[in-house]
């Protein structure tokens, strides 16, 4: 009996010092069960970034994902995930508070958060939580999210840099199959799609 509680007090530090940034591994079963819905048995997950209360940012080759579980995130049963080509990302911001934060992906179908008043994401406030391009985070974990983040940059970059693989057609074939897997919402394959038909910018000459 008395080696239950200090037992009880390492596992539930040992939660806290789990990771932050790594690979599927990292993840809660929630999250992995969603991952796996979200994504086609051969494809690799490039890292992972694990926010707080069930939240997470998972980078693949051509996409990235937003995982979120649990009451906060308005899934007390299950969980959710957000789609978000590395072509149709505009913005990838940090931003800080105290002692918390939160990580903003911003593209043509998630414009952003919704400014409160709040001095810091809460549970109270909802939409950092519940929006599907933010991820909450400690800033204790600050520091282990910095090179990824300038990973995930360098990802949206090339993707910009990167003509369409195959042309519009095999383009918009594909797309058409990760909706028909499941893996694109509505929403998400149309914003995929109008990124695909938009016409190229011209080049400016000197």
């Amino acid at each position: 009996m008395a080696t239950a509680e200090p037992r009880a007090f390492a596992r539930l530090r040992s939660l806290f010092r789990r990771p932050a940034v790594g690979g599927v591994e990292i993840l809660n079963g929630r999250l992995r069960r969603e991952l796996e819905r979200n994504t086609k048995p051969d494809e690799a997950v490039r890292f992972c970034l694990r926010g707080d209360l069930g939240h997470a940012l998972v980078c693949l080759d051509d996409r990235l994902l937003i995982l979120k579980g649990g009451f906060h995130a308005g899934t007390t049963f299950g969980a959710m995930a957000a789609t978000i080509f590395y072509q149709d990302v505009t913005g990838i911001q940090l931003r800080m508070h105290l002692v918390s934060g939160w990580i903003e992906i911003s593209s043509p179908s998630f414009q952003g958060r919704e400014r409160k008043h709040t001095r810091q994401p809460r549970s109270s406030d909802r939409d950092v939580y519940k929006l599907p391009n933010c991820v909450p985070i400690s800033r204790r974990h600050v520091d282990a999210f910095r090179a990824p983040l300038t990973e995930l940059r360098r990802l949206v970059a090339e993707a910009k840099l990167q003509p369409v693989a195959g042309g519009v057609v095999a383009e918009l074939e594909r797309l058409a199959e990760l909706r028909r897997h499941g893996l694109l919402n509505e929403r998400e394959f149309l914003a995929a799609k109008s990124r695909v038909l938009e016409p190229a910018p011209a080049r400016r000459t000197a």
